[in-house]
């Protein structure tokens, strides 16, 4: 991701040192058909166009990756695993590792899920230089029988 996609990301305070989108795992009992606190499904990141799958993965945990970008210079990070490992640390709340495409390094990441469309990402260097931003849900997840089929 570019270097400005990361700036936008973090409070000026905290400087360039996050680029990342934060996931979580999903709440228990949620299913495809109840979005209300699942984070898993595409979401947008308004500013830049950049597009996040959140996933099953890691023993119940959840992942994210990128998926999609607007500028070239944000599609050389399609595919990146930015999130990995996240757990549910409330009833739509969820905190997790998130890795800084930009700078190799990894921060401390917290979502909420706010409704079935929107969520909030929290993005935070040593659990007080922190910046919150809103993305949009693009997609649903998939059923649980195809998100199965995708790892063969």
């Amino acid at each position: 991701m570019t270097r400005s996609f990361a700036r936008e990301f973090l409070a000026p305070s905290a400087g360039a040192l996050l680029a990342a989108a934060m996931a979580a795992s999903p709440a228990t009992g949620a299913s495809s058909h109840d979005l209300r606190h699942d984070p898993r499904g595409v979401w947008l990141r308004p500013e830049g166009g950049v597009q996040f799958s959140f996933y099953d993965c890691e023993n119940g945990k959840l992942c994210a990756k990128v998926v999609a970008a607007q500028s070239a210079e944000d599609r050389s990070a399609i595919g990146a695993v930015i999130l990995r490992g996240a757990r549910q640390t409330g009833p739509n709340e969820w905190s997790g590792r998130l890795f800084n495409v930009d700078d190799g390094k990894t921060y401390d990441g917290f979502i909420t899920v706010e409704s079935a469309t929107r969520l909030t990402l929290k993005g935070c260097l040593w659990g007080m230089l922190c910046s919150d931003e809103t993305w949009t849900r693009v997609s649903a997840p998939p059923a649980a029988h195809a998100m199965v089929d995708d790892l063969r």
